[in-house]
């Protein structure tokens, strides 16, 4: 096998990645050589009621993102699919049926990560690919939020939490936008998930690395703000707490319309972004925090080192 095929199904997108194996001595190592995403919303209305399940909707848009992604994998010869997912595959009452569907598909049954396994591999992913002994990971996606304390490289505490920017946007915000009652209350709500972590007492005054959609739109505002040509070449960029908040404060003033002109953001979070800012903002100040740090690797590169890892 030279190619292995990861697709990543995740509550808002979902990527393929494509990783060419190496065999270094009596070690293998991968390097992607190709990534696609989707915005699919697999996670769409779950937000919403307490019977969680995946819409025929959204179902048929992220099984027409896995046809043209196969189109794309079948150029490479000596391939091997893998298949994850996350909170909306995880928590859905009827994720058999599209578990089937990919199967027949692509010959790749899905693997479903507990919230575990994705707090886990979103460790692996950032302490394999960055300089970094102690910090507050947090990986904020559509259907779910994992957070992770590291003390001397080691995972101490880590936990998954079944709101993300999908749900929570349904959850608290109309169009895209947070009214004064609604706002108080998902402060509320924030606080009182955070209250129940004692452990992040350990987490005060530590860098907090942040991974997700959202927040790689975060990186790329601020980029542009800072007169960079490469706005995705955010893995291991650094933001103060302090121009996060004035981001924040810059889209909660706008409409949906308005956040889509912003330079650096992606249209299709334009509408979720602050469902997922909304809850950093306040574990930010709950902890002190001065500095953050952005990772493109989590949950998918994760999984892809222990895989590796297994083979060697």
């Amino acid at each position: 096998m030279k190619n292995l095929v990861v697709l990543d199904f995740g509550s808002n997108s979902v990527r393929l990645s494509i990783n060419k194996i190496q065999k270094l001595g009596s070690k293998y190592k991968f390097t992607e050589i190709k990534r696609l995403k989707e915005t699919t919303r697999l996670a769409e209305g779950m937000g919403k009621s307490n019977q969680k399940e995946l819409s025929h909707a959204a179902i048929k848009r992220t099984v027409n993102a896995i046809k043209y992604f196969k189109r794309i994998y079948q150029e490479y010869s000596d391939y091997r699919v893998f298949s994850i997912a996350t909170a909306a595959v995880r928590e859905a009452s009827n994720s058999q049926i599209f578990i089937d569907e990919v199967l027949a598909l692509t010959g790749s049954r899905i693997r479903v990560l507990s919230g575990k396994d994705e707090a886990y591999y979103d460790y692996l992913g950032v302490t394999s690919t960055l300089n970094i002994k102690d910090c507050l990971i947090v990986d904020m996606g559509g259907g779910s939020v994992e957070l992770a304390l590291v003390k001397n490289t080691n995972l101490k505490e880590s936990i998954s939490l079944p709101y993300g920017a999908v749900s929570l946007s349904e959850k608290f915000c109309q169009s895209g936008l947070i009214s004064i009652q609604n706002m108080e209350k998902f402060k509320q709500f924030s606080n009182k998930l955070f209250d129940n972590l004692l452990w992040l007492e350990q987490a005060k005054l530590l860098p907090v690395v942040l991974l997700g959609g959202c927040n790689r739109t975060v990186a790329r505002i601020n980029r542009v703000e800072k007169g960079f040509n490469d706005l995705d070449n955010i893995h291991g960029y650094e933001l103060a707490v302090g121009d996060f908040k004035k981001i924040y404060e810059r889209l909660l003033g706008c409409s949906i319309k308005e956040r889509m002109n912003i330079a650096g953001m992606e249209e299709a979070r334009a509408d979720i972004i602050l469902a997922g800012m909304t809850p950093l903002e306040l574990l930010f100040e709950r902890l002190n925090s001065t500095k953050i740090i952005f990772s493109e690797s989590g949950a998918r590169e994760g999984f892809l080192y222990q895989l590796v890892n297994e083979k060697s």
